[in-house]
């Protein structure tokens, strides 16, 4: 009998034990948790990181809808975007809250933009309910016109920063369409058109693409290289011209009109840039007026 009551007592002494470990673990589990958070409030988000690893680790699934969220803040703060859109997507899936899920998908939205993946950013925003309220609506709006600008579909892209502006921003409107005729302009610009022309007459692909001063040097550098070719010829002869000076001469052409087709593409890729930063800088007034 006294055997069986000492079996009883160690075996209620264990479960005890086990009860206020588990009780101790998940205290332990907490403040850690609420630590990282603080971590996040203090800017330091690598710490974070490490710290939100370990709740995930020892928590066994505990927290997940905020861990991912927070982890996904992160990687976004740190300017790690694929990591931030990865977290935020395992963050979608372990919300059960339908507002918290739209907010997600813009985060992953944002940071897929950032990371310049144009493709997969137009799925999720693609995967958004129709029946958004306003606010998600015009967010939608804005973040597909970013999209369409990013795949070069600029006349998508102009009626959704259109759509992204309030109804009564007529002034707005009229100023973002105004910008988009100006990119019309830059789209004129061939690159091809620039390195045919710098084939014919040195420096003149430069001269068109808005680059004087490079188009200047190409064309005193290869009419240099005629001036030599000439006088070899007339001192020497046409051999001594082909073996000496014509090799150079076709390295310098072909590098200037090498030259005038990248000075093309740089030129459009910089105007459209600058275009780029005008529509958001409207859209942006517009939203803080």
């Amino acid at each position: 009998m006294n055997i069986v009551k000492e079996k009883l007592s160690v075996f209620f002494i264990l479960i005890f034990s086990l009860l206020g470990a588990t009780k101790g673990h998940t205290q332990d589990l907490h403040q850690t948790f609420a630590f990282a958070n603080e971590l996040i409030e203090s800017e330091q988000y690598e710490r974070a990181l490490l710290t939100f690893h370990r709740v995930l680790f020892f928590g066994k699934g505990s927290y997940q809808e905020e861990i991912f969220h927070q982890m996904g803040t992160c990687y976004y703060e740190l300017q790690d975007f694929e990591n931030a859109a990865r977290y935020y997507d395992l963050a979608y899936f372990a919300e059960k809250n339908d507002s918290i899920k739209i907010e997600l998908t813009f985060k992953k939205t944002s940071s897929l933009l950032l990371n310049k993946d144009y493709g997969y950013a137009q799925i999720e925003l693609f995967n958004l309910p129709d029946n958004l309220n306003p606010y998600f609506s015009q967010k939608r709006n804005f973040y597909e016109g970013i999209t369409y600008f990013g795949l070069g579909n600029f006349t998508e892209s102009e009626k959704k920063f259109l759509r992204a502006l309030p109804s009564g921003n007529a002034e707005e409107k009229e100023e973002i369409k105004q910008i988009f005729k100006n990119l019309e302009k830059v789209e004129k610009i061939s690159p091809k058109k620039a390195r045919i022309l710098s084939m014919f007459i040195p420096g003149l692909g430069q001269v068109y693409a808005g680059d004087w001063r490079n188009g200047l040097n190409s064309f005193l550098l290869n009419a240099g290289f005629a001036v030599l070719a000439v006088q070899t010829a007339f001192q020497y002869s046409i051999w001594d011209v082909a073996i000496s000076i014509l090799p150079w001469y076709q390295r310098y052409h072909m590098g200037g009109y090498m030259g005038a087709e990248r000075i093309a593409y740089e030129k459009i890729e910089r105007e459209k840039g600058l275009i780029y930063s005008e529509i958001l800088e409207v859209i942006s007034e517009t939203k803080t007026d």
